[in-house]
């Protein structure tokens, strides 16, 4: 599963249940997090998988994490953590969102 940024809604479909074939990590990531908050509207979801880049980080959020984990990425680069965190204001700050937390799971239906 892809969801577009700026519509904020999955690139294929409403119900963003199909997706594309390619990168593993990150589109599963994305539809289990999608899947985990249709089911589970409560909980709190960590974002994990894939994360590479402040983009990925929004992605994972707008599918419904509460938080993203930034793992793999860290062997590459042992800052990685702090420049998704500065990718993920830009992008907002380009987008004018205001807080973080708004963009937690707007992809849903």
């Amino acid at each position: 599963m892809v969801i577009d940024l700026e519509a904020r809604a999955p690139v294929l479909g409403r119900s963003g249940r199909r997706g594309p074939v390619g990168s593993l990590a990150a589109p599963i990531a994305v539809r289990a997090v999608y899947d985990v908050r249709a089911a589970h509207p409560d909980a709190t979801i960590i974002g994990v998988g894939g994360v590479m880049s402040g983009r990925d980080a929004v992605e994972l959020l707008m599918a419904g994490a509460d938080a993203v984990q930034v793992g793999t990425a860290t062997f590459r680069d042992p800052r990685a953590p702090w420049r998704v965190l500065d990718e993920v204001g830009e992008w907002c700050a380009a987008h004018r969102v205001r807080a973080v937390r708004s963009l937690r799971g707007v992809a849903q239906p």
